[in-house]
């Protein structure tokens, strides 16, 4: 420690001018930070208009958001703020099912002070006995907590009563909902394949049983065919 004090001894005073420089520095490089996060959302805002476009594409091909998500969804979609498209709410919407019975489940996101996203999360009403959060609810969490993302696992159900979960919601923003063709084609680009978040919304036993009730109807060998997706956090 002495050695590492006298290294410095005689500078102090270009080491502060230094620290002081840095932290200016770092204010422009949260404003860029906050002009590139404005910027793409005004240009998602943009292509709203493809998006609606799009859904008419995808109402014609079979279980897409399904080998996109998770069974039973039908829509996703992102409703951004016209007056600050930065700021959006997500929306999956669901056919009849054994679980709840909310045609859409809402999560929405005010992003105005990047420090401090502000979350309203819309109650699931669970059918009885149907209710796949109920081992998570055992445990407490702060209120401003990210527990979905701390859990690994959590169900994906679990994000809607997070005080955050910020961290899913730029995901699927900002890349399952713009790529989901890609997704479904399986042609999402990346420079490196680790790289390249996937998604799986189905990790809880019950939740097997959500995807499991869905395709009933059809061949186990089809359900075992169908392109699998799997969940994960950017670092």
């Amino acid at each position: 420690m002495a050695a590492e004090n006298g290294a410095h001894e005689g500078i102090e005073i270009p080491l502060q001018e230094l620290s002081d420089i840095n932290i200016e520095i770092n204010v422009i490089v949260d404003q860029l930070v906050d002009e590139e996060a404005a910027l793409h959302a005004k240009y998602e805002l943009k292509k709203a208009a493809l998006y609606k476009k799009r859904e008419g594409v995808i109402a014609k091909i079979p279980k897409f958001w399904l080998t996109c998500a998770i069974a039973y969804l039908q829509r996703i979609a992102i409703d951004r703020s016209t007056a600050n498209p930065i700021n959006y709410r997500i929306v999956f919407e669901f056919s009849e099912n054994p679980y709840f019975t909310n045609k859409a489940l809402v999560k929405e996101f005010d992003f105005t002070k990047r420090d401090e996203a502000k979350v309203v999360n819309h109650k699931i009403d669970w059918k009885e006995g149907k209710d796949l959060t109920a081992p998570a609810k055992k445990e407490q969490y702060d209120e401003d907590s990210d527990a979905f993302s701390e859990n690994e696992d959590a169900s994906f159900f679990c994000w809607f009563n997070d005080g955050n979960g910020s961290e899913l919601a730029d995901l699927i923003a900002n890349d399952l909902f713009p790529n989901a063709g890609m997704y479904f084609t399986g042609t999402e680009n990346s420079d490196d394949e680790d790289d390249t978040p996937v998604f799986d919304f189905a990790n809880s036993d019950n939740e097997d049983d959500v995807n499991g009730d869905a395709d009933n109807a059809e061949s186990e060998d089809e359900a075992e065919d169908a392109p699998a997706s799997k969940r994960a956090k950017r670092a």
